[in-house]
């Protein structure tokens, strides 16, 4: 009897680390670019004395990266869908690393909102990306755990554009720290050129089927196929409501915000205004595991809803409260923000394998334009509303001014707790079985 032993080759082919390693370069992507997302929140005085604006005009600075983001998102998703993943994620992040240069380049308003545009156009990719990396590199009792892990890393990310960016930028200046970013950028680039494959050598399963479906679907088909599902729509507007604490106030409002009531420094306030990022980077594998375990994707999004609802009415309205409970209830207006992103979870629980880069994208454009509207909504708010006060050649804002601005941050997420009505649990039954050793 002839028995043959499989070659070397054959028998080292499958890097038991590989997947991971591709994961995290994605992964990695969306931590970057959520630096770059929240990095205004950190310098709005810096920019409102460089370019001599007001709120309005800094909130319409700001979400040039949300148009970009939006508009980008459904033709990445049909084109990652199409194309994979790898040389678009790489595309996209040097696309992030040349707005940021032109960013911190900028003499003029116009400049500047042309690099945010970019840095934009450049992260729609991140998230989606690393999802559908996901799905083609792990199997589907591990894509709800996964993206909370990413999301983890994201909001670790949102956390170092917070204190140590302030840091930063007092020790430099704000253009140098955004050339040292782009610096960065660079580096990630060529890693996820190198690193990232976009098909599973191993033709496991889910990855047979994600391919054979890619093979045959229409992308044109596949976007229709997503906009004619209500079930989506309710979930997308519920995830871009949720989403409005975080573009208003995490991204761009909060550390003014801190600054006035405390009389706080920068680096101080942005550490407060980080205790967001950590809870969600807490709270989302929490989050996750909970939906797993419990098999459910809409108790977490409820008691999200319920628990982000109380804190930011807390956090904005309730007086006299100690900068050390400050901490504390935005750490927990985090963790509660988590649950949230069981809503792409969701998505991808309902949608067809081969649509599920457009069905992302499609509901991340719906998030995204939640920054578009809220963004310059409560710049335009506080500069209506404004008595007039100057300090040091800035507008000077009262408390009452600030809180009433910041309405529609409570407002978003009250309508999203109604919303919850009429979302269906999407868990799927197959996820209901034991994961096993043969499905790792």
């Amino acid at each position: 009897m002839n028995l043959e032993r499989p070659s070397s080759s054959v028998q080292t082919l499958k890097d038991p680390l590989l997947s991971w390693k591709i994961w995290a370069c994605g992964s990695f992507f969306y931590f970057f670019q959520f630096i770059l997302r929240i990095s205004p929140s950190i310098i709005t005085e810096d920019l409102m004395r460089h370019f001599g604006v007001q709120s309005y005009a800094l909130g319409v600075l700001s979400a040039f990266f949300y148009n970009a983001y939006a508009i980008m998102q459904v033709p990445i998703g049909m084109i990652v869908d199409r194309f994979g993943p790898r040389k678009i994620l790489a595309l996209s992040c040097l696309t992030t690393v040349i707005g940021t240069l032109i960013f911190s380049i900028a003499s003029t308003l116009a400049v500047a909102s042309f690099g945010r545009l970019l840095i934009g156009a450049g992260a729609a990719c991140a998230l989606l990306g690393s999802i559908k990396l996901i799905t083609l590199w792990f199997p589907p009792q591990r894509v709800g755990r996964l993206i909370g892990l990413t999301i983890f890393l994201g909001t670790l990310g949102a956390s170092l554009g917070g204190a140590p960016l302030a840091f930063l930028v007092e020790k430099t200046n704000w253009k140098i720290s955004f050339f040292f970013l782009a610096f960065i950028g660079s580096i990630l680039t060529v890693t996820i050129w190198f690193v990232v494959k976009d098909k599973n050598p191993w033709h496991t399963p889910w990855n047979q089927a994600a391919s054979s479906e890619n093979d045959r679907a229409s992308l044109l088909k596949g976007l229709l196929t997503i906009v004619r599902m209500p079930k989506l729509w309710i979930i997308a507007v519920y995830s871009a409501l949720m989403y409005v604490p975080i573009a208003v106030f995490a991204d761009l409002w909060g550390v003014p915000f801190i600054r006035e009531i405390y009389s706080l420094e920068r680096p101080v306030a942005a550490s407060v205004i980080s205790m967001i990022f950590i809870g969600a980077a807490v709270g989302s594998p929490i989050s996750t595991f909970l939906s797993d375990h419990f098999k459910t994707r809409l108790w977490p999004m409820i008691i999200s809803a319920v628990g982000s609802l109380v804190t930011y009415m807390l956090i904005i309205y309730m007086p006299h409260v100690s900068l050390s409970s400050m901490y504390i209830l935005l750490f927990l207006a985090g963790v509660f923000y988590s649950g949230k992103i069981l809503s792409f979870a969701s998505i991808c629980d309902i949608v067809p394998h081969s649509a599920s880069g457009v069905a992302i994208g499609f509901a991340n454009m719906i998030v995204m334009l939640s920054g578009v509207i809220c963004l310059p909504l409560v710049g335009w708010l506080l500069d209506q509303f404004w008595q007039g006060t100057i300090t040091n050649g800035l507008p000077d804002y009262t408390l009452g001014e600030w809180r009433f601005a910041l309405m529609p941050i409570p407002l978003s997420v009250f309508i999203a707790l109604l919303l919850i009505k009429f979302i269906p649990e999407t868990f799927p039954e197959a996820l209901k079985k034991p994961l096993t050793s043969e499905s790792i």
